[in-house]
């Protein structure tokens, strides 16, 4: 089984094999919202830019949603799963263009060995309820020397977040609930780390000229670029027992 599945993520990285959900449409950008009966009959995904210091942009954190109200409402395992799920059977190429694309990682989903499905221009992003345990680190180990990369959402400094830090590709700072000691403490931490601070929450100009003044290298929020809803029509029920066949065991 371990087998196939090494073979499957090897042609799904070269663009060798089909999605399931290859012949049911394009992803279409959902500027209106049909009638709420009709939400049942699409998968949804937003995507949010993240920027960098001549706002050019860097790549994307994709986002998951339920319904066509571009906000997220539900339990975070399900979600992450759900995002999974999508890149497997439509892909995610088409909206990113091979750039990296963050993605909310919780511990079932980091630990369980799902994301190893994904490219690894995927970048986990742990949940800031994800705690530094050993079983996180030995994860969060492996999937490096698979050549994925990691980032630590609502990053605060702590002594026991030090071995994940370590490891941290990205820090993720929240500029609103994060006052300017705890960012700029934050920056100086990674400094002569290969950890690169994130300002997100950005929500004005002068909030990203400030940013840029702290030293983060790059940025994501409103006044940058809002989370854009994308929709495509759900393929039928074999979906669900094509993604059964396809999960991966835990990590041994």
């Amino acid at each position: 089984d371990s087998v196939l599945m090494n073979l499957f993520r090897s042609l799904r990285r070269q663009g060798r094999t089909r999605r399931l959900g290859d012949a049911h449409g394009e992803w279409m950008e959902a500027h209106w919202a049909p009638p709420a009966s009709e939400a049942g009959n699409h998968r949804f995904v937003a995507l949010q830019p993240i920027f960098d210091r001549r706002r050019k942009v860097f790549g994307y954190e994709a986002l998951s949603r339920s319904k066509w109200e571009n906000r997220f409402i539900g339990d975070p395992d399900a979600a992450t799963q759900t995002m999974i799920d999508d890149w497997l059977l439509h892909g995610l190429d088409e909206l990113t263009g091979g750039s990296r694309t963050f993605i909310n990682c919780t511990f079932a989903a980091l630990t369980g060995g799902s994301f190893t499905l994904l490219p690894t221009r995927t970048v986990l992003e742990l949940l800031e309820t994800v705690e530094p345990s050993p079983e996180v680190v030995s994860a969060c180990r492996k999937m490096k020397a698979l050549g994925y990369q990691i980032a630590l959402d609502d990053f605060q400094l702590s002594k026991k977040m030090d071995v994940l830090l370590a490891l941290a590709d990205y820090v993720k700072v929240d500029f609103r609930l994060t006052d300017t000691d705890k960012r700029r403490a934050i920056v100086r931490r990674v400094q002569g780390l290969a950890t690169i601070p994130v300002a997100e929450k950005i929500e004005t100009p002068e909030e990203f000229e400030t940013a840029v003044a702290e030293g983060f290298r790059l940025f994501q929020g409103y006044s940058l670029g809002p989370p854009v809803l994308f929709s495509r029509r759900r393929i039928p029920p074999l979906e669900a027992n094509h993604l059964r066949e396809t999960h991966v065991p835990a990590f041994g």
